[in-house]
């Protein structure tokens, strides 16, 4: 709550006589953009009617208090309130909370209810955010900020699907940040991919294939996280390499996936090549098979081979923790794919979605 604090007490520097008439009227012109009525917004705050009516004079001295239930309230940013941006810390700052199932549900909830105008379901979602629950208030503020951007760059498309599990990724990269990169174990990349859970609706979006070979779309990458999905058509294999020092895990949405693994000591022994290596060779020592849903993790410089055995097609969704894939097999952006969201961390991270 450091941030919030910061961002109050720079407000409280304000003087009265610096909010202008139109200042003045941002209030009112909020709540009835929300479909709010004064007593409503007032219920929904904690505070009386008469405060509500003495803040849309512009008395700032008097709703500074309560900035954050406010904007909560009117589902509005707190820049939205205050002129001079103070708030960007405030929208800009992560929270070291998972974002967890109950959490994500109701940030769903919040994303229908925007995106079906239904002002006051939302209204009243953030206002027991703001009362009640500080890790929903931060995830709201997160939902609402990727609204506006999606918004902008895709005007009058469906968004509850990219949003909430774009915020799944969000939380993902978070976790993964809190410790430098050589600091995440195994185990810990491990626990935290297994509980990514993102929806079908979502990942068909970016699935590709090619009679050629498979291909690669992107979903999300930050300096040490890709994301991606690849289509793999009947008979279609990456031979035996390794990732060097990074950490991956494969998790597969869709058909049969035949995997190899071999140990650091047996990939040295073999002397198995890096990743996108033209002497790549096939192995036919033993495989496991995997199904929808499965969850296969890669180990820093293990050894591994992909192939579709079946006669369906293959869907697989990876996470790659450091050096991404450097080979042709990435599918080339259509000229109006656009960039969806863009989060300014101490890492720069970017989400994409195919038109």
């Amino acid at each position: 709550m450091i941030f919030i604090c910061f961002a109050l007490q720079r407000l409280l520097t304000l003087q009265s006589d610096m909010v202008s008439n139109s200042e003045k009227s941002k209030i009112a012109r909020l709540r009835e953009q929300a479909g709010l009525t004064q007593a409503e917004l007032a219920d929904y705050i904690g505070v009386s009617e008469n405060t509500i009516a003495n803040w849309e004079k512009g008395n700032a001295s008097k709703w500074i208090r309560n900035l954050n239930r406010l904007c909560s309230a009117l589902s509005c940013d707190l820049k939205d309130l205050d002129p001079d941006h103070e708030a960007e810390t405030v929208a800009n700052s992560p929270t070291p909370e998972p974002l967890g199932e109950i959490i994500l549900e109701t940030v769903r909830s919040y994303c229908e209810a925007v995106q079906s105008g239904d002002k006051k379901a939302a209204a009243k979602i953030a206002s027991f955010a703001a009362l009640h629950n500080p890790e929903l208030r931060y995830w709201l503020d997160q939902a609402r900020n990727m609204i506006i951007q999606f918004q902008r760059e895709r005007p009058n498309q469906p968004y509850c699907e990219t949003i909430v599990n774009g915020l799944t990724l969000r939380n993902l990269i978070m976790q993964l940040g809190s410790n430098p990169p050589n600091d995440i174990s195994y185990e810990r990349f491990c626990h935290l991919v297994a509980q990514v859970h993102l929806s079908a609706a979502f990942l068909e979006k970016y699935v590709s294939f090619s009679r050629e070979d498979f291909r690669r779309r992107l979903i999300l990458q930050t300096w040490h996280l890709t994301v991606y999905v690849i289509g793999w058509q009947p008979g279609q294999i990456v031979p035996m390499h390794h990732h060097g020092n990074s950490l991956d895990a494969i998790r597969v949405i869709k058909g049969e996936m035949t995997h190899w693994q071999l140990s650091p000591e047996e990939c040295e022994a073999q002397k198995i090549p890096f990743e996108g290596c033209t002497s790549q060779e096939k192995y036919s020592g033993p495989s496991k098979i995997y199904r929808t849903g499965d969850l296969i993790t890669i180990d820093r410089r293990h050894a591994h081979q992909i192939a579709n055995r079946s006669r369906q097609e293959l869907v697989t969704l990876h996470f790659r923790f450091g050096a991404p894939p450097d080979d042709d097999h990435w599918d080339q952006p259509s000229a109006d794919s656009q960039l969806v969201f863009v989060w300014n961390q101490e890492e720069q991270c970017q989400m994409k979605m195919p038109s």
